[in-house]
């Protein structure tokens, strides 16, 4: 196999990696103006076509960029990098606040910049911010969020986010984050194109011209939507192939001149119908994303299995001479670079915590192929691993499907891919995903194996699955389990702001056994999954009628055929779900309550609910015995593994009870991106002897510094609970000194010690490969540590773009040796 991480960088793949790297995201008003014109354009009609025409105005006029570097093309707005606003959503923009509070500044340059250090440089020209102006007062009151809360359940919007406890908060939109979260139908796509799927809605359209009975009239409106993004769609992707030819006839280099050609050619044939070459396959899976991020769906996403739908055009290419290898890996290398241009910029605390640059559109690698069952691995699968190592891109995420039939040679090259780039790839286990996604979400056996993972850790369909893994509207279904147990012992009251919800469960104090205390949590977690879910199936209502997803349901398997759109349910498959962040916490803390009160008597439950109550201030000697003393899950103790096994099903029975109107599963998850640093700001003192402010355990891994036995030991307690129940995904972290894989027999241990794991049930894991004495030099030295990456928990990030609470978090996590 070629060695394709030895394979250097092309001189502009260089280039361009510096100005994504540096870039300056420009916020421009373009789209927001586009939009606002359609919707004055079209004003009253019914609001499933309107937004379709909108959109197609958008696509029939946006500026389409071509850099001199680039041998694929995609912009998401007027910029090299650039941002844009939809303000169906957004209103104006929240920069246009920051700008007016005066926490971004107007430079000598004539535009405005945001503060150095405050995530990235994010800036605005003077025109955009006026135009963002004016479309921000058209937008009052007309956003989709105004529509959602003039009639929302206010009952329960209102509880939550006075009392705390999920994602629910003072200040936040009900409708915040775009639907989705699933993997769409690029696989489709690159059997289809667009011409054929608008031959297929204007032939239904001229069948039943002037007879529509029964439910044509919804079908009729949906497959009109479909012709009016098509041609919104054949139109762009024609405007790009244009550019092409007008760089082409600017430029001296006879070489470069014949390849923009080329690439104009290539942008012509992919308007109307399926790629015929790899490059081709990667631009028009480019393209059809920016038409998704155009709705509003795709900011947590995935490309899918990249390297099986792209496979057969690159196969034919290097068999045919069309391409040569060292082209085929600079086209590939310009595509990963391509992505990270999605990312829309952040600020404050939020990038902070997140890093820069993330854009959640995760890459499914490996596996097995899906009508055999045998492995599927390819050229593509380490021609991917490598553009993100020998780039050191921490974005975007790769998995690593892997099985009992998994090359070695794979399971090695992955390895050193984590010793480059710490954490990618991740692994995923196919022999526990794939029956579980045929029990929990009734795949065959066919569509189980072509499975696809998203965003963080999300597990979907590949292009026939609306799963909206985050919920209906994300993230509202994450609830913070820890707050729910810290008032499962306050009769219901959030210790953190003395806010008591209708739910009463009693005290700590008047509880006689662990059997209550794990009542009152279950009664408490319950009852806020009811609420939030409730939220979340009013806000599915809200989207079906306002914001259908037409373009991402025009490669979604079952929408064509049935004439639904996916938000409809037209999808083959259809649920929804969430995650729980740091369960470890929650069964840390009940060990704690089980041996401190009941089985060693070291305290009364009065004395522990008034230590928690207090912080543990004026406590701590009791908090140390705790920490040192009590079972903590990780380490092998068969105590503390029976209490996580107890947590974890627990979750996944309240999950079970809950669906929605399409969607009859909801997914219970074990992921949670960053959110293990934001709960704790929002989370009071635990009984396991954390304190307010600290982090919560990170996803399905060990509260951290807890695990004192090793990596054997943290993967045994892993696996004390059925992992192929949580479909929803799930995170297992371990980090792992980097010297013990610079040998070739420490990576072999590495593989050996996985293949263990996953042999006994093990899902999901993910290496941060990284050693404390570099983080702490890169603390001091963030210059020297530039490209360090490391893996948070759903996602990666350079280690000297977090704030400091993310990077000393990552610190506390136990460093192994093998």
């Amino acid at each position: 196999m070629n060695d394709y991480l030895a394979q250097p960088v092309s001189d502009r793949i260089s280039t361009m990696r510096k100005a994504v790297r540096d870039r300056v995201i420009y916020i421009d008003s373009e789209q927001a103006r586009l939009i606002t014109e359609a919707d004055k354009k079209y004003g009253p009609m019914i609001p499933y076509l309107k937004i379709n025409k909108i959109y197609r105005h958008v696509l029939e006029n946006m500026t389409c960029r071509v850099e001199d570097f680039e041998v694929l093309v995609c912009n998401k707005g007027t910029h090299f990098c650039g941002s844009s606003v939809n303000p169906i959503w957004q209103g104006g923009s929240v920069h246009l606040m920051r700008i007016e509070a005066g926490a971004w500044t107007l430079g000598e340059d004539g535009v405005y910049h945001n503060q150095p250090g405050s995530g990235c440089d994010l800036a605005m020209e003077q025109a955009d911010y006026q135009e963002l102006c004016k479309v921000r007062d058209y937008w009052m009151g007309r956003t989709l969020n105004d529509v959602a809360m003039a009639s929302s359940p206010q009952d329960v919007y209102q509880e939550q986010m006075r009392v705390g406890g999920g994602p629910v908060h003072e200040g936040m939109p009900l409708m915040m984050l775009p639907p989705g979260h699933l993997t769409p139908g690029f696989n489709n796509m690159m059997q289809i194109g667009y011409g054929e799927i608008k031959r297929q809605a204007e032939e239904w359209l001229e069948a039943h011209r002037s007879r529509l009975m029964g439910d044509d009239t919804d079908k009729w409106m949906f497959y009109t939507a479909v012709v009016d993004i098509c041609e919104g769609m054949i139109a762009c992707t024609n405007h790009y192939a244009d550019a092409c030819l007008a760089k082409a006839e600017q430029t001296e280099d006879p070489a470069r001149k014949a390849e923009l050609e080329s690439m104009a050619d290539g942008l012509r044939w992919i308007a109307t119908r399926p790629p015929r070459h790899f490059r081709e396959a990667l631009q028009m899976v480019l393209l059809y994303q920016n038409l998704i991020f155009l709705e509003y769906v795709g900011d947590v996403g995935s490309f899918g299995r990249v390297d099986q739908y792209t496979w057969p055009f690159l196969k034919s290419d290097l068999e045919t001479g069309y391409l040569t290898q060292e082209q085929a890996q600079e086209i590939c290398d310009c595509f990963y670079l391509k992505i990270n241009g999605f990312y829309g910029g952040d600020e404050g605390p939020n990038a902070k915590i997140v890093g820069i640059g993330n854009t959640y559109l995760h890459n499914t690698l490996g596996g097995v192929d899906p009508d055999t069952g045998e492995d599927a691995s390819n050229p593509m699968t380490y021609m991917a691993m490598a553009s993100v190592a020998r780039m050191k891109l921490h974005d975007p995420t790769i998995s690593l499907r892997v099985h009992k039939g998994t090359p070695d040679e794979l399971w090695d090259y992955a390895i050193r891919v984590n010793r480059i780039v710490g954490g990618l790839p991740l692994f995923q286990n196919d022999e526990e995903i794939i029956p579980g996604i045929m029990r929990e979400m009734g795949f065959t056996l066919r569509d189980a194996r072509d499975y696809a993972i998203i965003g963080c850790q999300e597990i979907t369909g590949q292009g026939n699955d609306y799963a909206c893994c985050n919920g209906i509207i994300p993230p509202n279904t994450n609830l913070h389990y820890s707050v729910l147990l810290d008032m499962a012992i306050n009769d219901g009251v959030n210790p953190l702001n003395n806010e008591q919800c209708s739910l009463h469960t009693g005290y700590l104090y008047d509880m006689t056994g662990i059997d209550q205390v794990k009542d009152a949590w279950k009664r408490m977690a319950t009852y806020y999954n009811d609420g939030i879910n409730s939220l979340n199936n009013y806000c599915e209502y809200i989207m079906q009628h306002y914001t259908p997803l037409i373009g991402l349901s025009l490669f979604m398997e079952g929408c064509m055929e049935s004439g639904k759109d996916c938000t409809w349910g037209g999808a083959k498959y259809n649920e929804y779900g969430g995650t729980a962040t740091g369960l470890a916490t929650v069964a840390d803390s009940l060990s704690a309550i089980k041996w401190a009160c009941f089985d060693e008597k070291v305290c009364t439950t009065r004395e522990l609910y008034d230590a928690v109550m207090a912080d543990w201030k004026g406590h701590e000697q009791l908090q140390q015995r705790i920490i040192n003393e009590a079972p903590h899950f990780g380490n092998g103790d068969p105590a503390a593994d029976e209490m996580m096994d107890w947590v974890t099903n627990a979750y996944y029975e309240i999950c079970k009870n809950t669906y929605s109107k399409r969607a009859k599963y909801f997914r219970a998850g074990l992921y949670g991106a960053s959110d293990h640093v934001a709960q704790g700001h929002v989370t009071w003192a635990t009984p396991d002897g954390r304190n307010f402010d600290q982090p919560i355990a990170d996803g399905a891994s060990p509260v951290q510094g807890r695990d004192h036995n090793g990596p054997t030991a943290v993967l045994q307690s892993a696996n004390c609970y059925c992992h192929n129940k949580f479909m929803d995904g799930m995170a297992l972290n371990l980090r792992i000194h980097p010297s013990a894989l610079s040998r070739e027999d420490g990576r072999a241990k590495l593989r050996d010690l996985t293949k263990a794991y996953m042999d006994e049930g093990g899902m999901e894991v993910q290496y941060n490969v990284v050693s404390t004495d570099d983080m702490r030099k890169a603390q001091e030295n963030p210059d020297a540590y530039h490209d360090l990456v490391v893996r948070i928990a759903g996602y990666s990030a350079y280690f000297v773009e977090l704030g400091r609470d993310q990077q000393d978090d990552l610190i506390s996590r136990t460093e192994n040796q093998l």
